[in-house]
């Protein structure tokens, strides 16, 4: 091997070394220049080799006078478009937040790191081109000295050893693809065509930089910037002479030459990299440092083999996720597949600019890293289990903010688009098909805890009765969904899910922006089905919109050499009557005003209306708060993922959303609105229902119209005169939203039979009510009593229990009363002695 050649070993002419995985086991050859048999053979082949390459060097002047640069070009297709078209040289994908300069990740093809040449330290370029291709920047596309000077050495050798290949030719192979074992001509041809384009288009630093980043160097790693971390756990800007030698000589044979698997070859091939830096001369490397350097161990790091890449947060990976599986089909501009979009994404060269704001983002990872609980008797306790915030834009769907975890870089756990069971926080979805089926806002429902015998929410194997149970464990009364959804009344939402209709409840849920798949079971009315941050974020934020859905999405533009290939425009929908977004909004108002949340957000919070909704399920495994103001959307998750355990048990008490999902919710989201105006919700536009009964059917509907409400008529029996109104549902008095339908009982003028009810020991506010209810009248006569237990109690009733009777009857209850001040225990109700006030005048009938 000549001094000038690449690789050129330190022995002495009578050796010759074996560590070469070609030549290793062969026997040595005493005389260097003692011709084998076959050298006679590979003499030939490599002159031929050698005088095609230099035919086609040389032909482009003297065919450019008698064939012209067209017929060149036109033989040269001849020979194989796919020998002659540049290819397209692979090239790292940018990714950006939102203001288009914070780099959020760098993509690219296989385990790699790429960096720009002037972050490449002069000490590895200087040993990669000294090993590889040392007269780089004086020839061009081909160096014929070296080709004459591999072909003599090969013929010497007895074996092909060297190729003679420059950095450019060798980046065309290792960018195509190409077989190295194939030393045909058509091979060399198709390299040396292309290399010659390549030199015409690209400058020499545009190569070597395409080179470096594009050269693979064992162990899965390409690239010195992926290397340069992979072996030494370092920056390429910060290589040595003698770090840079060793990767320099992986080059020529990755797995031989590997530095974890074989040390010693690797240090061997090291040094010779050294001894052809000082063969160059001290400007490359001087013979004194080369030689101490050259005793040197290998200097990997402690831990080598550890790739210490930086790690690209969660939304990075969801943005490729996106790009790749396009749900929307917004990404076909970068490939109809899968794949193809895979390979623009690592090799496009492509400049994303997302939605993703990197100040949100820390602020949603300083709320995250706060105490969570905020309860007096355990105030300094940390996290105990995995969190999800997720912010989206609300006129647009932007997603603003994705953490996945308080520490995504270490667990790498999906907790932002995996389903969580949402407790009470799916109750605005059951709200929003209420309202669309004209249950209006002041329907009354029980929330007594018994039993729900409805053959939908029957167990399916026993076949036993719903037994849903409020947060409080305990029964609640009968009220509005004002009263139910400020204060989170279980029972009362498994009612009202019944009458909304579960098919109906999660086709809206889903058109409101919930993707997690949902079966139609009554038990979501408790929120046991799984939902994502994501799809809570997305579902209220149509709530917020006033009833427009707009597809969450992550990718603002793509760009590709600052062409655009794809703008995105909010793709948006109006899936809810503006009037059902505002009145859901006002009942989440009541959450936060004075409902389960009602304590956190005091007067620190700031003067932006918010509204939302907590949610605790799954025995305290996962708890929430979604809410929004005018301009955002935010959900926040905590809970135990993949080892399910309650909070409780960890905080010492019971813990729901409004104790820990809240405070972050708010600590997150009063950094997060700094510099937004308070923008106040719309009041939604209700209807108060006119009192229809006792009015003629077409009066009744003539009313009920003027208001801008449908009407449905149904026949009863009634004690009321034939063709008035004996019924109504909603009730006169109540509100309910425009255009709702009012249905109206139209009577025969028959009273129906009735079985007295038995209402003693009841109150009278109670038996009044029910009374009433069946259309019965009642008079009222006030009985004074000595014991103050049965002070507004009825104490006996006519007719008595079970007498039939027609409905538009009278009914006595006597009701006890307390003694007036001053009178005897002996006063009784005469009308002398003892100041006693004589029998009570009956109630007017009460109706």
């Amino acid at each position: 091997m000549l001094p000038s050649e690449p690789g050129y070993p330190a022995c002495t002419t009578m050796q010759r070394r074996t560590d070469h995985p070609r030549r290793a086991g062969r026997r040595p050859v005493t005389d260097r220049w003692a011709f084998k048999p076959v050298a006679l053979l590979l003499l030939a082949a490599t002159v031929a080799a050698t005088s095609a390459a230099a035919a086609i060097v040389l032909a482009p002047p003297f065919l450019a006078a008698g064939l012209g640069v067209r017929e060149l070009d036109r033989r040269l297709e001849e020979a194989g478009s796919d020998f002659t078209r540049i290819p397209r040289f692979p090239q790292r994908s940018t990714i950006y937040a939102n203001d288009g300069t914070t780099i959020l990740a760098r993509v690219y093809l296989d385990n790699r790191e790429i960096v720009d040449l002037k972050d490449i330290s002069p000490a590895v370029r200087k040993a990669v081109l000294a090993i590889e291709d040392s007269d780089f920047y004086e020839h061009g596309a081909l160096d014929i000295r070296s080709m004459f000077r591999a072909a003599v050495e090969n013929i010497r050798q007895g074996d092909i050893v060297q190729g003679g290949s420059t950095i450019t030719t060798q980046l065309v192979k290792n960018t195509l693809g190409i077989d190295a074992a194939d030393q045909s001509l058509e091979r060399k041809f198709q390299e040396l065509a292309l290399a010659l384009r390549v030199e015409e288009r690209y400058p020499k630093n545009r190569i070597l930089s395409m080179y470096l980043n594009q050269v693979y160097l064992g162990n899965n790693v390409y690239g010195i910037g992926t290397a340069s971390q992979f072996y030494f756990h370092k920056p390429a800007s910060e290589l040595t002479v003698r770090e840079g030698a060793l990767l320099a000589g992986i080059i020529r044979a990755p797995a031989y030459y590997d530095p974890l698997k074989r040390p010693k070859k690797a240090l061997l091939r090291r040094n010779d990299v050294l001894n052809r830096m000082i063969a160059l001369g001290p400007e490359w490397l001087s013979e004194e440092r080369g030689q101490r350097i050259k005793e040197s161990d290998l200097a990997l790091a402690p831990d080598v083999g550890e790739l210490r890449l930086p790690k690209p947060p969660f939304i990075v990976d969801f943005v490729k996720e996106q790009i790749l599986e396009d749900p929307y089909g917004w990404y076909s501009v970068l490939g109809a597949t899968p794949e193809e979009r895979e390979r623009s994404l690592k090799e496009g060269g492509l400049d994303i600019i997302t939605t993703f704001d990197a100040d949100l983002q820390q602020k949603a990872q300083a709320a995250a890293d706060l105490p969570w609980a905020r309860t007096p008797a355990y105030p300094d306790h940390d996290p105990p289990a995995d969190l999800g915030i997720v912010t989206v834009d609300v006129p647009t769907g932007a997603i603003v903010t994705m953490l996945s975890g308080k520490n995504y870089f270490t667990d790498e756990i999906d907790t932002v688009t995996t389903a969580h069971q949402p407790g009470s926080s799916f109750k605005p979805y059951i709200l929003a098909t209420a309202f669309l089926k004209g249950i209006p806002p002041t329907a009354i429902y029980s929330g007594s805890q018994t039993a729900i015998d409805d053959p939908r929410c029957r167990d399916a194997v026993t076949g036993a009765a719903w037994t849903p149970t409020n947060a409080e464990g305990r029964s609640a009364g009968s009220m509005d969904l004002y009263t139910a959804t400020a204060n989170s009344v279980n029972l009362v939402f498994a009612r009202l899910i019944l009458d909304a209709g579960l098919p109906e409840t999660v086709a809206t849920a889903q058109a409101m922006g919930v993707q997690s798949p949902l079966q139609p079971v009554c038990s979501l009315a408790t929120g046991s089905i799984g939902i994502s941050p994501l799809d809570q974020a997305s579902g209220y934020q149509t709530i917020a919109n006033r009833g427009v859905h707009c597809k969450p999405f992550a990718v603002t533009e793509i760009r590709r050499q600052e062409q655009p290939l794809y703008v995105h425009r909010p793709d948006c929908e109006q899936v809810l009557p503006k009037v059902v977004a505002d009145l859901i909004t006002e009942l989440l108002v009541g959450v936060v005003d004075h409902g389960t949340v009602g304590g956190y957000f005091d007067y620190s919070w700031g003067d932006w209306p918010v509204a939302g909704k907590t949610g605790t399920a799954d025995s305290n495994t996962n708890v929430w708060f979604v809410g929004f103001t005018r301009q955002l959307s935010t959900a926040v998750w905590v809970g135990s993922q993949g080892n399910p355990y309650s909070l409780g048990e960890y905080f010492g008490g019971d813990i729901f959303g409004s104790t820990v999902a809240a405070p972050v919710w708010k600590a997150y989201m009063v950094q997060a609105m700094q510099g937004l105006p308070g923008r106040d919700f719309p009041e939604p536009h209700l209807v108060s229902v006119p009192r229809v009964i006792g009015l003629p059917e077409e009066a009744a509907i003539a009313a009920l119209k003027e208001v801008r409400l449908k009407v449905a008529t149904e026949v009863v029996d009634s004690y009321l005169p034939a063709g008035t109104v004996a019924a109504q549902t909603p009730s006169g008095g109540s509100v309910t939203l425009p255009r709702a339908t009012v249905t109206i009982g139209i009577s025969t003028g028959i009273a129906p039979v009735l079985r007295m009810p038995k209402v003693f020991d009841l109150t009278a506010e109670e038996a009044i009510a029910l009374l009433e209810s069946l259309n019965l009248f009642v008079e009222i006569v006030e009985v004074e009593v000595e014991d103050p237990d049965e002070v507004g109690q009825v104490l006996s009733q006519g007719p008595p229990p079970k007498t039939v009777i027609d409905e538009g009857s009278s009914v006595t209850l006597n009701v006890g009363v307390a003694p007036p001040e001053g009178t005897g225990n002996g006063g009784g109700n005469g009308n002398g002695g003892g100041g006693g006030n004589g029998p009570p005048e009956p109630s007017p009938l009460r109706r």
